[in-house]
């Protein structure tokens, strides 16, 4: 009777363990056949971003000038521009021009500013570094 209970152990672990490795490649194959679907997709952006070019934005402020100092590099031919305002978030502004005569540098910050060049005149300080 023990040898009889034993091979009925024997039978049904062997079945058991043979239906478990169906079920297991059964879930293999599936995992696979999803996950290969899934990475061969091709996926299609109907929308595209162009970060060519470049956007300008007008800005009009109300500022008091306070100060414009002009550092002119005769050996560079660059004129540094540094303004300092007051009653405004934006305290000092700063600009290179490629000029080194006064009246080109004035013209150049009333172009830039939007105001006459005979306005800045009155407020502009020059440093010459030769």
């Amino acid at each position: 009777m023990a040898l009889r209970w034993g091979s009925q152990v024997f039978r049904s672990g062997w079945r058991a363990g043979i239906l478990l490795l169906i079920v297991g490649v059964l879930f293999w194959l599936t995992i696979g056949l999803v996950h290969q679907q899934v990475l061969s997709q091709s996926r299609s952006t109907a929308t595209r971003l162009q970060a060519t070019g470049q956007h300008q934005v007008e800005l009009s402020l109300r500022l008091t000038i306070v100060s414009i100092d002009a550092e002119i590099d005769r050996t560079t031919r660059v004129s540094e521009v540094s303004i300092r305002t007051v009653g405004s978030l934006l305290e000092e502004m700063e600009f290179k021009f490629p000029v080194t005569e006064f009246a080109a540098i004035e013209q150049a910050i009333a172009k830039e500013l939007g105001l006459e060049s005979s306005e800045i005149r009155n407020l502009i300080r020059y440093r010459i570094n030769r």
